[in-house]
C-alpha cells in the first residue's frame, strides 16, 4: 500500500515536470512568433486591410454588448456593457497606433491609392 503512494507521488513529480517544461517551450515559440515580419511591397495594403478588419471587429463588439444590454436591462448587464465598451475602445485604440507605428513618415500613397483604378482589357 505504501509503495503505490510512493509511484503515485513520483508520478505527480513527473507531470508536474513535464507541464512545466511544456509551458516553458510554448512560451518561446510565442516570443519567437512575435518578430515582426519583413517588409514588402504590399505593407500599405495589408495595413488598411488591418484596419478595415479593426473597425469591423470593433463595430460587431459594440452591437453584441448593447445588443445583449436592451436584451438583459438589469444593472448587471449595464455594467458588463459599459466594462466591455470601455476595454474595446482602449483596443481599438492600441491596436490603431500600432498600425500607425508601421506606416511610412513621408504619406508614401500606393498607385492604387492615389489615382483612378486600371481597367483591365477582357480575355
Amino acid at each position: 500500500m505504501r509503495r503505490e503512494y510512493i509511484w503515485a507521488l513520483v508520478t505527480l513529480i513527473i507531470a508536474i515536470a513535464l507541464a512545466i517544461f511544456l509551458l516553458k517551450v510554448a512560451a518561446e515559440d510565442d516570443l519567437k512568433s512575435a518578430e515582426p515580419l519583413p517588409d514588402t511591397e504590399y505593407n500599405m495594403r495589408l495595413d488598411r486591410l488591418d484596419r478595415k478588419g479593426v473597425e469591423a471587429a470593433y463595430i460587431t463588439r459594440i452591437g453584441l454588448l448593447f445588443q445583449n444590454w436592451m436584451t438583459d436591462t438589469n444593472k448587471e448587464s449595464q455594467e458588463r456593457a459599459l466594462r466591455g465598451h470601455r476595454n474595446a475602445r482602449k483596443i481599438y485604440i492600441d491596436v490603431m497606433r500600432g498600425i500607425d507605428a508601421r506606416e511610412p513618415e513621408d504619406g508614401f500613397k500606393l498607385q492604387s491609392e492615389t489615382s483612378t483604378p486600371v481597367v483591365l482589357p477582357a480575355r
